[in-house]
Order: C-alpha cells, then sequence, then structure tokens
C-alpha cells in the first residue's frame, strides 16, 4: 500500500526567493505542499498522466532532506504530432520555473521552451518488461524526438503515484559518473 503524505502549509515569499523559484505573483499560498515524503512503491498499471495537464507547485528534495526547491511546472496535452515517440507516448509537455541546483541537479537548458518540438518538459509514457513506466524530462536538448544524447547532462522525474490534482515520485539527476537523486511532490494549482 502506497502512503503519500501531503500536508498543506503556508509559503513565506522570502523563502521562495531564497530558493530561487518565482516570484510570489500568482502563487497561492493554500495551495502549497509543505512537506512530502518518498512513495517508494511501482505505478500501479491504470495510472496515467493523461488527464494532469495544469500548473503545478513542484517540491524537490534530496535524499538528504536539507535541500529543497520549490518552483513552478506547466503542463498541457501534447500535440498530436509530437505525441509518438516509438515505444513511448509524450501525453505532457510544457515548462518548468524552477532552481534545480539549489538540490545539486543538473541545470538543464531551456526548461522554459514553448516549443511544441523541443518542450522545456516531457512526459513519456510506456510499457515495457518491468510494467508502467512514467517519467518527466527537463530540458530542451533531451525532450526532442530521436535525441537520446549519451553521456549527457540529466534531470528526471520518475512518476510513481498519480492521485486526483497531485502526483508524485522519485527523480535523479547528473553527467557522467556524478549523480544526485532525492524525491518530489507535486500540487495542481491552475486546471
Amino acid at each position: 500500500m502506497r502512503v503519500l503524505s501531503f500536508r498543506v502549509g503556508l509559503l513565506v515569499s522570502s523563502a521562495l526567493v531564497g530558493c530561487g523559484g518565482p516570484s510570489s505573483e500568482g502563487l497561492r499560498t493554500a495551495d502549497v505542499i509543505a512537506s512530502c515524503a518518498s512513495v517508494g512503491a511501482p505505478l500501479s498499471e491504470q495510472e496515467t498522466m493523461a488527464y494532469m495537464a495544469g500548473r503545478y507547485r513542484l517540491v524537490v528534495i534530496r535524499d538528504n532532506g536539507r535541500d529543497q526547491v520549490m518552483g513552478i511546472l506547466d503542463l498541457e496535452r501534447t500535440p498530436e504530432a509530437y505525441r509518438d515517440w516509438g515505444p513511448s507516448i509524450a501525453t505532457l509537455s510544457g515548462t518548468a520555473n524552477i532552481n534545480l541546483s539549489t538540490v545539486g541537479a543538473q541545470e538543464m537548458r531551456g526548461i522554459d521552451s514553448t516549443d511544441p518540438a523541443a518542450p522545456g518538459v516531457l512526459v513519456l509514457e510506456s510499457e515495457g518488461s518491468a510494467g508502467l513506466s512514467i517519467v518527466l524530462r527537463f530540458g530542451s536538448d533531451v525532450t526532442q524526438r530521436g535525441e537520446t544524447p549519451f553521456d549527457a547532462a540529466y534531470m528526471v522525474l520518475d512518476i510513481q503515484v498519480v492521485e486526483g490534482d497531485r502526483f508524485a515520485g522519485d527523480w535523479q539527476s547528473g553527467v557522467a559518473a556524478e549523480r544526485v537523486e532525492g524525491y518530489f511532490c507535486a500540487q495542481r494549482i491552475q486546471p
């Protein structure tokens, strides 16, 4: 049984400035995820991100628990011409506004890209021998079809639970032999 702990709390606007996230304009304090926990379970077969378009408050926490950052993630349905990724389907794409280096992750270029051929973020869903996989890739350099650079920097969210207006899971980032990881939670703040 998966247990996902979300708690709503107050947001102090100076905390956002300190972690390099977006300004407080447009942020609703009642929707902020004040804390979240690691999910620690694989996706169930029926889960999908296909219906999860919207604006999200994203909280990314490094495994040591001391480093965390909040930001904004905007997701929309991927245009039909860009959905086919071979064994995967690109269900959602969009942009992000988050300072990933705060948690030691690679700063990916182009996370604010609105180009449908190379979006800032991309949600890929696939069914493999190990079961269902849903990942969210950051950076326009790695969100282009046919582009899978080896030995390049990466930042990926491994989505493990999709529940109502939120999703959560683990993340990892790195380049070459360097790697950092942790967990994340995302709460929809606008449809």
